[in-house]
């Protein structure tokens, strides 16, 4: 029986510098999008309003009005608007919703696993803590603990820069889609679904 808890106390706290280190990368990681999708956003509010625009003032037959830059989401415009059946053009908003669903996944994952690694970073020097506190071991106590409330804070500022930025993306898209299913009912007088 003590062999099968020395076992897993060791796998415990083996688990602790891969829960670290990963929490450090899923904090740059979420510093690197959060900078991203906010220039990101403030350039595609603009560049929706603009196009919103076009769709209340123009006929189908002119040109939207593209940006400078190639996203994915000027691409998917353009084909449509040249798109010759409708067809086609629900084929193009499909696939475009599936790379929005892919970015929108990797945002959920974020904002889950954030938390999870942290809650693990809080557990797994839980029991180094305990043991220090029953030898009397105040240092020990006070540095695993320590551990413990770092990454539970740094988990749930990454799970929470994750939520944000899915709502964020999530609005982004939800704009996106209205305006292509817009232009492909213009288009061609159908709505996609």
């Amino acid at each position: 029986m003590n062999l099968s808890i020395d076992l897993l106390n060791f796998l415990s706290s083996g688990l602790l510098i891969p829960c670290i280190a990963l929490l450090l990368i899923l904090f740059v990681q979420s510093l690197h999008r959060a900078s991203e999708l906010f220039i990101r956003y403030r350039g595609d509010s603009r560049k929706l309003d603009a196009i919103g625009q076009w769709l209340h003032d123009t006929s189908s037959e002119s040109p939207p009005p593209l940006p400078a830059d190639d996203n994915s989401f000027s691409r998917c415009l353009s084909q449509l608007h040249k798109a010759h059946c409708s067809a086609r053009a629900t084929h193009l908003i499909a696939e475009y919703e599936s790379q929005c669903e892919r970015r929108l996944g990797s945002l959920n994952r974020l904002a889950k696993l954030g938390p999870i690694l942290g809650l693990l970073g809080t557990l797994i020097p839980m029991g180094p803590a305990l043991e220090g506190l029953a030898r009397g071991d105040v240092q020990q106590l006070a540095s695993q603990m320590q551990v413990a409330f770092t990454t539970t804070v740094v988990g749930l500022v990454i799970g929470a820069i994750g939520f944000v930025l899915f709502q964020l993306q999530r609005q982004i898209i939800s704009r996106e889609l209205a305006i292509l299913d817009c232009v492909l009912g213009t288009r061609f007088g159908a709505a996609s679904s």
